[in-house]
């Protein structure tokens, strides 16, 4: 009996701490003043998330609700408390001018247990600035340039494929074809061949290792709320061992670096690729094989991912707005006219609307909702009472902001005109944030914008895309996913030229 009163007490004592616990830590804003939302149990402010409602959807209605009246409010991703910052001017103060308070993402990795998570996207302080430094010159505007050939040798690949497709006597025309999957097969192929010299297959074979891989690379390896508690509990997740990364995905990679290391070491292979600089870096004693391998899966699920997105929501805005689509065609083939009918490096830089038009894809369905940092120390925002404690999380609504009325007149209209060199000048710098702001910004910018203008490009010039019976108007973004990506897939109808 008295080990079951010991038992007893033991679990209401476990379940009051928790509760106290919790609730002193939703108690945190209304104790500093700190406008907020009140917080459901558990869930934080995103109680709908998943079941009603996207992570954009709920940070965009809550961005409304708030910016006219406030620089920053109080918000809970489930346990973790986050500052929202609503302010555009304190937004490029803590991206540039304060930077050195900001430099962290406070992204958990484990790094011992985990290696392939800790790479330069995840990194914080002096890791972060060594590898930052030591990468900066694999994407410099020669080094990008260099891979264009291998680009335009895949989109010319991807071309014949959708012919193929849609010659088919299987296709049909009322129903369109699923383009979402095809465009990422071949933004893998292209991050494959450009970064590591490897032949992916994936757009000749959808089954391909490359693509398995790649379907998944962004699985969640546990729930939400266990990641939010690894990243307020950092120390007694790595105790735990707790990894983020899905085994599969780590394992892939760890091999996959490891051969192609090892024949290229063998055999002498030198490539002018981001896997060659690498191995340079390893070379100098700069670099284990763990930190290239963790490198090498960031900038593959950055050139795979955030660019695939792009590119079909792109083709499926065009498809929905002929006049858009026709105008972008006359400068695809007006350039590539004086150009001698070639596409080079510098045609593409003439294609000023391709631009434009990718840049509106953008704004209007940015890859991630939100971009995060965190203080290193105290920072008192100006002209306020506030001030940011030292390791709070502050949250940048990306998505909201480029949905905002105020900055982008009937934000739901596809408008490449939005992004002319006046009209740009007209707008906040911070107004637009879809390659981040910064010392943090993103360091494979260049190489996502060719992979994605290459591909539009070739793309336009061989085929025309237009809704069907089945395209979803208006498209939604999946409830079940990190990244942006639709709810049912991109039905279009595909004509050749």
């Amino acid at each position: 009996m008295a080990l079951l009163e010991v038992l007893v007490c033991f679990i209401c004592g476990s379940v009051l701490l928790i509760y106290w616990t919790l609730s002193k830590r939703f108690s945190y804003f209304r104790n500093r003043g700190i406008l907020h939302d009140k917080p459901s149990f558990i869930f934080g402010n995103v109680k709908e998330y998943r079941r009603t409602k996207n992570i954009y959807q709920i940070l965009q209605e809550y961005y409304a609700k708030y910016k006219n009246t406030e620089k920053i409010v109080g918000f809970f991703l489930y346990f973790r408390k986050v500052v929202i910052l609503l302010d555009l001017d304190l937004i490029k103060d803590i991206c540039v001018k304060d930077f050195g308070n900001f430099t962290n993402r406070g992204n958990y990795y484990n790094k011992k247990d985990d290696p392939v998570a800790a790479h330069l996207f995840n990194l914080d302080g002096v890791d972060w600035r060594k590898m930052r430094t030591k990468l900066t010159p694999t994407f410099s505007s020669g080094k990008i340039k260099s891979t264009f050939p291998i680009i335009v040798d895949v989109a010319n690949t991807l071309v014949e494929v959708l012919e193929d497709m849609q010659n088919s006597p299987l296709y049909d025309t009322d129903v369109g074809m699923e383009i979402e999957d095809l465009i990422s097969h071949y933004t893998t192929d292209t991050i494959g061949s450009a970064a590591f010299g490897l032949d992916c297959g994936s757009l000749r074979d959808p089954n391909s290792k490359f693509s398995d891989i790649s379907k998944t690379i962004l699985d969640f390896r546990h729930n939400i709320i266990i990641v939010s508690l690894a990243n307020i509990f950092p120390k007694v997740a790595r105790i735990l061992r707790i990894k983020i990364l899905p085994e599969k995905v780590s394992k892939f990679f760890l091999n996959f670096v490891r051969q192609t290391v090892t024949f290229r070491e063998q055999t002498g292979t030198q490539r002018n690729d981001f896997l060659n600089l690498l191995m340079e870096l390893r070379k100098s004693g700069d670099l284990t094989m763990e930190e290239i391998t963790a490198q090498v899966y960031i900038f593959f699920v950055a050139g795979y991912d955030t660019s695939s997105s792009t590119l079909t929501f792109c083709l499926y805005e065009l498809a929905l707005n002929q006049d858009i689509q026709n105008k972008a065609r006359s400068e695809i083939n007006e350039v590539l006219s004086a150009h001698k009918g070639i596409l080079t490096y510098e045609a593409m830089i003439d294609m000023k609307y391709l631009l434009q038009i990718m840049y509106e894809t953008m704004r209007k369905y940015v890859v991630t909702a939100f971009l995060l940092r965190q203080t290193a120390e105290d920072y008192f925002v100006p002209n306020t009472d506030y001030v940011i404690e030292k390791g709070m999380t502050v949250l940048l609504p990306v998505d909201a902001i480029h949905h905002d009325p105020d900055l982008y007149p009937n934000p739901k209209l596809f408008d490449p005109e939005r992004f002319t060199a006046a009209e740009i000048e007209k707008r906040h710098p911070m107004a637009y944030l879809a390659f981040g702001r910064g010392p943090r910004n993103c360091i494979g910018s260049r190489f996502g914008k060719m992979e994605v203008l290459v591909g539009l490009c070739l793309l336009l010039k061989n085929f025309k895309f237009s809704a069907t019976k089945k395209t979803q108007i208006p498209i939604k973004s999946s409830m079940f996913k990190l990244l942006r990506a639709s709810e049912e897939g991109v039905y279009l109808k595909v004509e050749k030229l």
